[in-house]
């Protein structure tokens, strides 16, 4: 161990409950009035933000490297971790139904910490979004965090990243937003979209776009912008042609015992005929999809490669004229 990760390995935090109590009565304080505030942060209601601001400070500072296991160094200079100071503060002045105030001051002033948090860090989690413990979120420029969202404990989310609604406007007032069990990991610029279920333990990969469920201890990541492969797969998938119209062949290795069928829009299956198979090709015939609909390939130990935007290989056949 250097001699500089010795010291921050020392590194008392006997000063660090005093910042953030200061911090979260300044958070509040810009944005309503002292005797709102005093109200508003009763001193359990503090206690408890210090307590949860706290666990994600030093969780970030222990797994970011860059960090350097400092909680002051992410404290003095790590804007992204502000996203989820101000989070927890918006979240718990959301839920004091127990306060004199009215409903409509608090959810105003749990708002405007969120919208202040989002201008200063790029960062936007709704005041209602329900999050675990040890909260990370790293770098965190674009990401969006939606109102029902639920996340678990550890959850490590980088930029980008974006739990959402499936549709734009007019979405319904239920849950409409991801489920992420714990420890789950979401690399950059990936989206996660609707009221899907993420389990435990999965690593979503830059980029992905992922609008049905995951099972637990499942790796999703990105074979190319249309491709995406979940699970420990023991099936490798090349890429998909088109050969003539209605039919298309998935070329990859270990496919001979793979099953295909259609994911629709609504998340219902229809099915492929497979034509002819090996292990290096299986010609399926396939009527044109509408938009939304995806190949999906699951392999004997049911982990399953979704091909995105079927789309694309019709307007190749229709530009390129394969036959």
């Amino acid at each position: 161990m250097t001699s500089r990760a010795a010291d921050v390995a020392q590194e008392s935090t006997d000063a660090l409950e005093p910042l953030l109590r200061q911090e979260i009565v300044r958070i509040t304080e810009a944005e309503a009035s002292s005797s709102v505030t005093q109200v508003l942060l009763s001193p359990q209601r503090l206690r408890t933000i210090c307590a949860h601001a706290m666990e994600d400070l030093l969780a970030l500072a222990r797994r970011d490297p860059a960090a350097g296991s400092s909680w002051r160094y992410v404290w003095d200079s790590y804007i992204a971790y502000r996203a989820t100071l101000a989070y927890r503060v918006a979240h718990a002045i959301h839920q004091a139904e127990d306060t004199p105030l009215g409903q409509d001051v608090r959810l105003a002033v749990a708002r405007r910490v969120s919208e202040v948090a989002k201008v200063r860090t790029g960062v936007e989690i709704h005041p209602a979004a329900r999050i675990g413990r040890r909260l990370i979120i790293d770098h965190g420029l674009g990401t969006v965090i939606g109102e029902t969202t639920v996340i678990g404990d550890d959850a490590y989310i980088l930029q980008g990243v974006v739990l959402g609604a499936r549709g734009i406007a007019d979405n319904p007032n239920g849950r409409r937003h991801p489920r992420l069990g714990d420890r789950v990991e979401v690399g950059a610029f990936a989206r996660i979209l609707g009221a899907v279920t993420v389990g435990d333990d999965v690593l979503i990969g830059p980029g992905i776009i992922v609008t049905t469920d995951v099972p637990s201890h499942r790796r999703v990541r990105l074979l190319n912008q249309y491709q995406g492969t979940s699970g420990e797969c023991n099936v490798r998938v090349f890429g998909v042609v088109p050969v003539c119209e209605g039919v298309v062949e998935v070329h990859g290795t270990g496919l001979a015992a793979i099953e295909v069928d259609l994911v629709t829009s609504t998340g219902q299956h229809r099915p492929v005929v497979v034509l002819e198979r090996d292990d290096r090709r299986v010609r399926c015939a396939v009527n044109r999809p509408g938009t939304d609909e995806r190949l999906r390939i699951i392999d004997t130990c049911g982990n399953e490669t979704v091909l995105y935007n079927l789309q694309q290989l019709w307007r190749a056949l229709d530009e390129f004229g394969f036959a």
